[in-house]
């Protein structure tokens, strides 16, 4: 069996490739979670905490897919660079690996180019120190591959479009821990170069918490992301992200 295919089966389970299942949706869960858009939790960037970037950042994040059924689990790791674009937006860029735990499944390469921006803000009650409702627009490219060095054993390539809601709290206090909740509701999609390369298209749902310090470089991240296709299991993961105060 061809790496990617033995990746695949693994990932998604060999349950998940009969006949009820169907090869689209296949196609647009392995696509999305063989690349950093389903396989990491998403940043808590400073477009969705609602703060001005004054410099680059970079970004570690750790991914875990979890499964039921004969699907394999996943441990993906990412770095990433991110840069400010003006005052309301950025973008950045990510390398990593996903490794799946099934013997015949080699770690394998992903990249992504990712960016978003501010829309705007609805404010919850009066006065000035009230909270707010934070928009954005964001989207992500992705490449992945099982080995990672031989574009003949496959690959997938993935994109996807979502609109980040975060809560802003009113207290605006430098030295202030603050903690930025966010859901981003999207639209993924995907194909499998390979064989008859199928394709197919996606709902997503993902989220977290971002913790932070206005005063310090230093940054956390509780992040989610699921495709909403049966048995594609749920990412759940953390990040780490230096600079950018």
């Amino acid at each position: 069996m061809r790496p990617f295919h033995a990746a695949l089966l693994c990932l998604f389970g060999a349950a998940a490739t009969a006949a009820a299942q169907s090869r689209s949706d296949i196609a647009a869960a392995v696509s999305l979670q063989f690349t950093p858009i389903a396989s990491l939790p998403p940043f808590a960037t400073s477009t969705i905490q609602a703060e001005v970037q004054h410099g680059a950042a970079l970004g570690i994040r750790y991914g875990y897919l979890s499964r039921s059924g004969e699907g394999a689990d996943a441990n993906n790791l990412g770095i990433s660079a991110i840069l400010p674009v003006g005052l309301g937006a950025s973008v950045s860029l990510t390398a990593g690996f996903f490794a799946l735990t099934c013997n015949e499944c080699d770690p394998g390469l992903m990249l992504g180019l990712g960016a978003d921006r501010r829309l705007g803000s609805l404010v919850l009650g009066s006065g000035r120190d009230g909270s707010r409702l934070q928009f954005a627009l964001n989207g992500e490219l992705g490449y992945g591959q099982p080995q990672g060095t031989s574009l003949g054993d496959g690959s997938a390539m993935s994109g996807m479009v979502g609109l980040p809601i975060s809560l802003i709290s009113g207290s605006r206090n430098r030295d202030e821990m603050r903690i930025v909740p966010f859901v981003t509701p999207g639209f993924g999609f995907g194909t499998i170069s390979g064989g008859d390369s199928p394709s197919g298209a996606a709902l997503m749902i993902g989220g977290g918490v971002g913790i932070y310090n206005r005063s310090s470089s230093l940054a956390f991240n509780f992040g989610f992301q699921h495709v909403a296709v049966r048995d594609a299991g749920t990412m759940v993961g953390i990040g780490l992200v230096l600079g950018g105060r």
